[in-house]
């Protein structure tokens, strides 16, 4: 496919917000190894906690996916300033 004066500079932008978008998320994955491995030490251990303690951590879960999940409401704002539009 070729593309026309126009479109290749909205095709370098989406590339741009596609790098910016990859950064993000592979410095967020990069700081999760340390939880993921005591998260599996704990499940080793074999050990059940009360309903509590498992809202807690749903609770810490879903504050640590908050910057992956704002990053991609991001590039979804950001692509779609440029006509791409994702559901």
């Amino acid at each position: 496919v070729s593309l026309g004066g126009g479109h290749s500079a909205v095709l370098a932008n989406v590339i741009d917000e596609l790098v910016r978008f990859r950064r993000q998320v592979r410095h967020y994955a990069l700081a999760l190894p340390e939880a993921a491995d005591a998260a599996a030490a704990q499940g080793a251990a074999g050990t059940e906690r009360p309903e509590h303690q498992q809202k807690d951590q749903r609770q810490r879960l879903m504050q640590e996916r908050k910057p992956l999940l704002e990053a991609c409401d991001s590039l979804r704002g950001h692509l779609a300033a440029f006509g791409i539009h994702i559901k």
